[in-house]
Parts: structure tokens; C-alpha cells; sequence
């Protein structure tokens, strides 16, 4: 802890001294403030005036095309703060022209030629119409201005995207021709020579001398702390995440959490460090012009080499604990933070390369032979990258195709490692394709198929990273097993992230800021539906308008069923009935308040709707009867939850009611989904419907010879015993009749809850059984006598005479033709 404590001080102390280094201001910030202030103030004939002289001067540059791209974009810009005032300038008084709209509306039509309207309100008509008028002129004026100044945005729009496809397509000098070579060794040499001779001057020089020696102190200071951080930085840091690993070793998520996080460190001491040399250099006073441009690149250098360097070491971490997206080997991990570490150097050499260009007057032979060799680094270590993403890939399928079955998560991590599988894939067809296109001339195409796939993987790495960060944290928060770290929240981040990154993935692959700018702008303003334009804002506001009207009728159903159904008379069921309109009203209401708060006008619609609605009751005829047979259930309610029912032949308890279907729990635990039109249009037995009470019938038979009388005494007393059977009005005995077998008797009892019929059928039948065992009473089964017709064929040999082997008393004759199967003769083995 010593080590980190001094480091504390160091970056203290370097915070001190860096007095010179100062954020980039970024370009357009105080433009677009401008545009805003003037955007607030209405648009009079001064600036029209103005307007127009920069609209003419953009339609000259247009109609010559001799401007360059900057001088464009330059002019693109004045246009576009322009086209933004004319936006407000439409929206200004649009509350009072739609007001004085429905006042000339409720005076009613014009009088046509040939009528007459009295005076008093013809003048107010007229004065209206006046006011009316006031209003709309700057409103029209400011709508041909916008759009004469989109059409000219536009024009500027393609010519520079067209100017930049020909820079692209445009074939130059070859980087491998030997006098190529010779002329880019000797610009280099040039370059070298004017950067010293730059030093050489300022050394002679007695100011600059004399600020050398004043400044000498803080030079000391910020080399010496620029090259401990630089030296010693990225080690401390990583040290710190080993101790930090190794402290929540136990298996918490804080501290993989806590280590990715501090691990941002491993590049931010590393660029402090390269800032703080900088900007030593530059209080030394001995670099010239040119040499003061070279050090302004090297912060973006320190920054390019770093951040790929710290980005290799997440996506291919050392830590075998540390969470990755990639299935790779610990060699293949080695190999992954190489190649990363090695674009970073090429990244912050393409970026010198650049600045040296910017600066120095160079031959049109340099540029193509300085990039070569750095188009060709770049591309080993693209494709040995590339190589790593298809590994991965190869390996999951393989893992895939071994399994059995496939769940939901693993079709989700399936889908992700497809795309890492086309990634790679088409990182290395880029790749090869880079240095042959520079061979042939074409260096700007060769950088782009180089530089723009790398940024790519950047910049998806810098996600992936943020994206895992993000699951750790929500694992640490929620717990590792809970929904909340699985749920929808952490996917609709990832998700965010995810189209966060999109517009700087656009710019790695050559897209304008200009060409971002103008897409948002589309989508601020959104579509046009007859006269309705639906934009982000408008669909914000419906969201959140809508969401809010479902909260409140969410806590009305709460307050309803919680609070006020329960002190009420109402049955459990008609309070279910009750909360569950309440919802479809709240869920129709929000709707409309939801339209109403956008300003969403739907009557155009109408007749669309209107002509839609025929179609959509033939196709959906049964959707729409099941739909108003459940409405007619939970107002009539025939049948509420809880009850026991039998309809279609299904007996089951009622589960849920929606609005298409009633679901049924039947007595083997299945779920079964019944249309709501079958209980509307078929008949419907509801067992427990108004009281629980419920009638059972019991069927006894005692053999002939029984005493009557003593057995429907017995079943009396048995039926009044249970505890389940009502006394008012009391059990019933029935003597039926006489049946074939045996004197037939009916127990009808009234049970107070039939719920527990089956149970109470149950426990009668044992009373009765034992009772009639104790009581001596018979009860009697069935009997069949057997006839044989050929008896004899049984015998050995078949002689013998036939002879009866049933009773002769209950002999009938044998029947003529086919025979039941209860009087088929037995085959000789079922006879032995």
C-alpha cells in the first residue's frame, strides 16, 4: 500500500504542475449556442436579408464546385443554423393561429355570392381573417426559407460524399516502385533536417536560452514525474487489480467488479504520463513551428497506443477468473494481446504519418510509401485477430452440435457467437484485400480496408467491455441468481450500449459528423400521417403518458381489492370481476389520454380504420365473439374464479378469466384453456354457483330375503351421522325397486361444501360396508351359469354320453345363433 501511496502524490503533484495542458475546446459548441439564442428571437427583414446573401453565395459554390470540402462544410454549417431558425420560426405562434383557426371556424362558412350576413359579424370575420393572416405570413415565408436551405443541405451532402468516393476510388503512385522510394527516403530526410535545423536555431537563440533556464525546474519536474508514470503507472495498476482479485477471491462479484474498474487505470497514468512529457517538451522553448505540430500529435499517440493496449488486455485477460466473451486458450490470449498492442503502436505511427503530411511539403510519391508498410503491419495483425474471432466461433459450434437440447440462453449466446464468427470473417477478407489495393495504388482504399475494421474492433471491444462491466455490477447489486441480474433490464442496457456505439462505428467507416447530424435531425422531426407528424418526441410523450395512466390503474386495482372490495358484501368472485374491468377501462382510458396528450390527431384515419374494420371482422370473427363473451362473463358473471364447472365435457375449478379464453384447472392438475364463447353459447354446469352446498346419490343393493325396513333405517342413520350432510332438509332413502340381482336402495344426502364430495362418497361407502357386515346383511353380485354344447368332445376318445354339468333346475336351452360372451362356451384349456 506504501507503492500506491506514493503513486497518490505523484498524480497529485502532476495535477499541480500540468498548467499548460488544457482540454480541446470542441468545435461547434459555441455555434450551436448561438443558433440557439437565435433561434429564440422571431426573424425580420434584416436577417431575411441576410439569408439571402448566404443562400446565393451557397448556390455559386454549388453551381462551380470550386470550393474545397472544408470551405464546404463550413458553408454547410452557416446553412444549417439558418434552417434551424426557420424551424422555430414556423413553431413560433402555433397556439394562437390554430386559436383564431376555431374562432373563424365558429363563425361558420362564408356566405356564398347572392347571401347576406349581418354586419357586426361580417367585421369580426374580417378582423380574424386580419389577425389570421398576421400570422401565417411569417410562418409560410419561414417554410419556403427551410426548405431552400434543406435542398441546399442537401446538395452540399452528395457533392462531398461524391467528392469523397472519388478520393477513394482515385488510383495514385505504387508504394513498391524503386524511385517512389527513393523520393519518400528523401523527404524523410527532409523533414529530419528542418526539425533539427528548428532546434538547432532555438538553441542559438538568447530568449529562447533564457526561457529554457527558467522553465528548467518544472521541465525536471514534469520528465521525471511523466517518465515514472509512464514507467511504472501501467505496473501499479496492475498490481492493484491482482490484489484486488485476490482479496475477493471468495467468490464475491465486488471484487471483479471493483478490478475492471480500477483496471481503467492501466491507460489513464500511462496518457497522463505521455501529456506531462509533452507538455515538458514544450516549456523547453526549442522546437520550432514544425516541431510544436509534431508534439501536438504525440497526446493522440499516447492515447492510441494505450487505450488498444489496455483494451487487449480486457478482451484477452491474463486472469483465468477475469469474464471474457471470447473462448480462447491461454497461448491464443498471448498472441490476442500482441496483435492488440501492436495495432496501438500502428494506430499511433499512422497518426505521426499523418501530422508529418499535414505539415511538411511532401512529394505525391511520400504518402503511398510511408503508408505501405504500415498498411501491411496493420493487416498481419488484423488478421491474426481475425483468426482468434473464428477460433471462437469454431469452437462454439462445435460445442453446440454436442449438445442435446438447446435453451433460450444458449440461442441467445448462439446468436452472438454467429456474429463474432462474421466478424472475423470479414475482417479477414479486409484484410487481405488492403495490400493488394495498395500494391496497385489505390492507398486511400488500402487505408480505409485497414484502418476502419481495426477501429471497428476497438470500438466493439470498448462495448463488449462496458457491457460485461455492466452484468457484474447487476449481478453484484441483484445477486448472481436472481431475475434482476437476468432479466430485461441488463439486456435493454447492453442493448443501449450497443446503439450508443453505432454513430462512432459510422465515423470509423467514413461517415460525416454532417451525415449524423442531418440523420438526427430526420428523426427529430419524424413521419407525416395525413396531418399528424409522429417524431421521437411525440412518441416519448405517448410512452410516458401512457405508462403513467397504466401505474395509476394499477394502484386503483390495488386500492380496490385491497382496501375497499374486501369491506364490502361482494362475493370473492364479483371483486375479481370488478378489478379486472377496471383494468380494461384504465388500459382503454390511458389510451386515449395517452393520443390526447400527444396531439396525435387519428380522425384521418377513420376512414382507413372504417374500410379495415370489415376485413377484421370476417378474419376475426371468433377473436372478437370470444372478446365479448368474456366482457359478458365478468358483467353477468355466470361463472367467477374458484368455481367448480363442467362444460364441453370438462369438469375443473375456474383458474383465470381474460378476455379470449377462461383457463380450467381440472381435477389432474392440467390447465385447460377454454374459448369464452363455449360458456356463452353452450350449457354451462356450475357446481358451486351461489352456495357450496350439493346433493349426493348413493346406489346400495342387498340380496332378496333382507329385511327392508332395517336397511333404509341403517342408511338413515349412517346419512344423518356425517358430519357433511345437512339435516334441513334431512337425508332421503329411497327403495327403488327390485332389481335382477338384488333389492335396490338410493341414500340422497345434501353436503354442506360438494367440494369434498368424492371424500364423502368415500367415507359412506366404508360406514355402509361395515354396518351391513356387522348387521349380517348380504350384499350380493352377480352370477352366471356355463352350458356346454358338445360336452363330449372333452373326453378321450369322444364316446361318451353328454352329460349336464350345470344345475338341471337353471338349464335353459343353448340360444340359436350368435351368443353374448357372458354365455360363449370356455375353451378346454380355461375348462381344465
Amino acid at each position: 500500500m506504501r507503492r500506491f501511496a506514493g503513486f497518490l502524490c505523484i498524480f497529485l503533484l502532476s495535477l499541480l504542475l500540468l498548467d499548460g495542458v488544457s482540454p480541446r475546446e470542441i468545435g461547434g459548441g459555441g455555434a450551436a449556442a448561438f443558433a440557439q439564442e437565435a433561434a429564440e428571437a422571431p426573424l425580420g427583414e434584416e436577417d431575411y436579408v441576410a439569408w439571402e446573401k448566404v443562400a446565393l453565395r451557397a448556390e455559386a459554390s454549388l453551381a462551380s464546385r470550386a470550393a474545397s470540402d472544408a470551405a464546404f462544410e463550413v458553408l454547410r454549417r452557416d446553412l444549417a443554423d439558418w434552417r434551424i431558425r426557420f424551424q422555430a420560426e414556423e413553431t413560433r405562434d402555433g397556439s394562437k393561429i390554430k386559436l383564431l383557426q376555431a374562432q373563424i371556424a365558429a363563425l361558420g362558412p362564408a356566405p356564398e355570392e347572392g347571401e347576406r350576413e349581418s354586419a357586426e359579424l361580417a367585421a369580426r370575420r374580417d378582423e380574424l381573417q386580419g389577425e389570421y393572416e398576421a400570422l401565417i405570413t411569417p410562418v409560410r415565408k419561414a417554410e419556403e426559407a427551410y426548405a431552400r436551405a434543406n435542398g441546399l443541405i442537401g446538395q452540399i451532402d452528395r457533392l462531398i460524399r461524391s467528392r469523397q468516393k472519388d478520393l477513394l476510388l482515385q488510383r495514385g503512385p505504387s508504394p513498391v516502385n524503386p524511385n517512389h522510394v527513393v523520393t519518400a527516403l528523401e523527404d524523410l530526410q527532409r523533414v529530419v533536417v528542418i526539425v533539427l535545423a528548428e532546434i538547432s536555431s532555438a538553441a542559438h537563440l538568447q530568449s529562447d536560452q533564457t526561457r529554457l533556464r527558467d522553465n528548467l525546474l518544472q521541465i525536471l519536474v514534469l520528465t521525471l514525474l511523466a517518465l515514472v508514470l509512464l514507467i511504472r503507472g501501467r505496473e501499479w495498476f496492475r498490481r492493484l487489480v491482482d490484489w484486488i482479485l485476490h482479496l475477493g477471491a471468495d467468490g464475491g462479484r465486488s471484487g471483479v467488479a471493483a478490478a475492471m474498474v480500477v483496471s481503467l487505470g492501466q491507460f489513464i497514468l500511462p496518457v497522463f504520463g505521455v501529456m506531462l512529457l509533452t507538455q515538458a517538451l514544450k516549456a523547453s522553448s526549442m522546437f520550432g513551428p514544425s516541431g510544436e505540430g509534431l508534439l501536438n500529435v504525440i497526446p493522440a499517440m499516447g492515447i492510441a497506443f494505450f487505450t488498444a493496449r489496455w483494451l487487449g488486455g480486457q478482451t484477452f485477460p491474463r486472469h483465468e477468473d477475469w469474464p471474457v466473451s471470447l473462448e480462447l486458450t491461454t497461448r491464443e490470449r498471448v498472441r490476442g494481446r500482441f496483435y492488440s498492442s501492436s495495432l496501438g503502436l500502428l494506430f499511433a505511427s499512422a497518426l505521426l504519418v499523418e501530422g508529418v503530411i499535414g505539415l511538411f511539403p511532401l512529394e505525391a510519391e511520400t504518402s503511398p510509401v510511408i503508408a505501405f508498410p504500415i498498411i501491411v503491419l496493420t493487416t498481419l495483425c488484423l488478421v491474426g485477430l481475425a483468426r482468434l474471432l473464428i477460433s471462437h466461433g469454431a469452437k462454439v459450434e462445435e460445442a453446440d452440435s454436442s449438445l442435446s437440447s438447446v435453451t433460450d440462453a444458449t440461442d441467445e449466446r448462439s446468436f452472438i457467437d454467429r456474429s463474432i464468427l462474421l466478424i472475423g470473417r470479414a475482417c479477414l477478407a479486409f484484410a487481405f484485400a488492403a495490400p493488394f489495393l495498395a500494391l496497385l495504388g489505390y492507398t486511400r482504399a488500402a487505408i480505409f480496408f485497414s484502418l476502419s475494421p481495426s477501429l471497428t474492433l476497438s470500438i466493439l471491444a470498448i462495448v463488449t467491455f462496458l457491457q460485461r462491466l455492466s452484468r457484474e455490477l447487476f449481478e453484484l447489486v441483484f445477486g448472481a441468481t436472481t431475475d434482476g441480474a437476468k432479466g430485461l433490464v441488463p439486456v435493454l442496457f447492453d442493448f443501449a450500449l450497443m446503439v450508443a456505439a453505432l454513430p462512432f462505428i459510422a465515423r470509423a467507416w467514413g461517415v460525416r459528423q454532417a451525415d449524423l447530424d442531418e440523420l438526427w435531425v430526420n428523426v427529430q422531426e419524424g413521419v407525416v400521417v395525413g396531418d399528424t407528424q409522429i417524431s421521437p418526441t411525440v412518441l416519448l410523450i405517448f410512452l410516458m403518458a401512457l405508462a403513467a395512466g397504466i401505474v395509476v390503474t394499477r394502484l386503483v386495482q390495488a386500492a380496490m381489492r385491497a382496501s375497499i372490495l374486501p369491506r364490502t358484501r361482494i362475493d370473492p368472485g364479483g371483486q375479481k370481476a370488478m378489478v379486472s374491468g377496471i383494468g380494461y377501462l384504465g388500459l382503454f382510458a390511458s389510451g386515449m389520454i395517452a393520443v390526447s396528450a400527444a396531439g396525435l390527431d387519428l380522425s384521418n384515419l377513420a376512414i382507413v380504420a372504417g374500410a379495415l374494420s370489415v376485413g377484421v371482422g370476417f378474419g376475426l370473427q371468433n377473436i372478437v365473439s370470444n372478446f365479448v363473451s368474456g366482457l359478458i362473463l365478468l358483467i353477468e358473471r355466470p361463472v367467477t374464479e374458484g368455481d367448480w364447472i363442467e362444460v364441453g365435457g370438462i369438469m375443473g375449478t375456474v383458474k383465470k378469466i381474460s378476455v379470449r379464453a377462461t383457463t380450467v384447472e381440472t381435477f389432474d392438475r392440467t390447465d385447460v384453456v377454454v374459448p369464452n364463447s363455449d360458456f356463452v353459447s353452450n350449457q354451462v354446469t356450475n357446481w358451486t354457483r351461489g352456495n357450496l352446498s350439493g346433493r349426493l346419490i348413493l346406489a346400495v343393493g342387498v340380496a332378496y330375503g333382507t329385511d327392508t325396513r332395517k336397511v333404509a333405517a341403517i342408511l338413515q342413520e349412517i346419512a344423518e351421522a356425517h358430519p357433511l350432510v345437512i339435516v334441513n332438509p334431512p337425508p332421503l332413502v329411497v327403495f327403488q325397486g327390485f332389481g335382477a340381482d338384488s333389492l335396490d336402495f338410493e341414500m340422497r344426502v345434501i353436503l354442506r361444501d360438494i367440494n369434498f364430495g368424492l371424500g364423502t362418497r368415500s367415507e359412506l361407502n366404508h360406514q355402509i360396508a361395515e354396518r351391513f357386515a356387522t348387521e349380517g346383511i348380504e350384499i350380493p353380485f352377480a352370477q352366471r351359469d356355463i352350458w356346454l354344447r358338445n360336452p363330449e368332445a372333452l373326453r378321450v376318445g369322444g364316446t361318451a354320453e353328454a352329460t349336464p354339468v350345470a344345475d338341471p333346475v337353471a338349464a335353459t336351452p343353448a340360444p340359436i345363433g350368435p351368443q353374448a360372451p357372458d354365455s360363449q362356451p370356455e375353451s378346454p384349456t380355461e375348462d381344465d
